[in-house]
């Protein structure tokens, strides 16, 4: 499982928690934090090629949001634009995020924190990274669940890390079994 704080200027949670100097790791969970880099088309390329060669079987998005209030998850994200031109021809006009979005949202609020689904695409690095990852994976029978929530500056970390522990509860607990190689004898 990864978690990627796609703003490298900005980065809502560091998994570090504690003055262990340990990351989170939830049991029976490997998660792995990726900072953001500065070329959001590497960082896109780097992150499909780590869900499609399985290295990583989900991706949670984590960043920020324009708007105050809730958390938001964000469903969908639109082909990216500059100067008002479509910066790919052939793309999709529009990816759907591929996690379970109800039981995101309905753990996150049991855990008590506060967030929407949202339609809207923000104009920025996290809709765009969005947008890339998951027009570049292959094509397969099991999708990889690929999630974005984005969180305003006024959320309190707390009810940060609640909703990205929820998230990626959720999120791994609906991964089918990993697949078996067989060793050549």
């Amino acid at each position: 499982m990864l978690v990627c704080n796609w703003s490298a200027t900005d980065p809502v949670w560091d998994m570090v928690e504690d003055l262990s100097g340990v990351p989170w790791q939830p049991e029976g969970i490997r998660t792995e934090l990726v900072e953001s880099a500065a070329d959001i088309t590497a960082l896109a390329e780097n992150l499909a090629d780590q869900l499609d060669h399985q290295d990583a079987r989900a991706l949670l998005l984590i960043g920020r949001t324009q708007h105050e209030g809730p958390a938001r998850l964000q469903l969908r994200a639109e082909i990216p634009q500059k100067n008002g031109q479509r910066l790919s021809q052939d793309g999709p006009g529009v990816v759907r995020a591929t996690a379970p979005a109800g039981q995101i949202l309905e753990a996150v609020t049991k855990a008590r924190v506060s967030i929407v689904a949202s339609s809207e695409n923000e104009a920025d690095d996290g809709s765009r990274l969005l947008y890339e990852i998951l027009t570049r994976l292959d094509e397969r029978l099991e999708t990889p669940a690929v999630a974005l929530i984005r969180f305003p500056k006024s959320m309190p970390e707390t009810a940060i890390a609640h909703t990205i522990k929820s998230a990626v509860h959720v999120m791994t607990q609906h991964l089918s079994h990993a697949p078996r190689f067989n060793a050549a004898r």
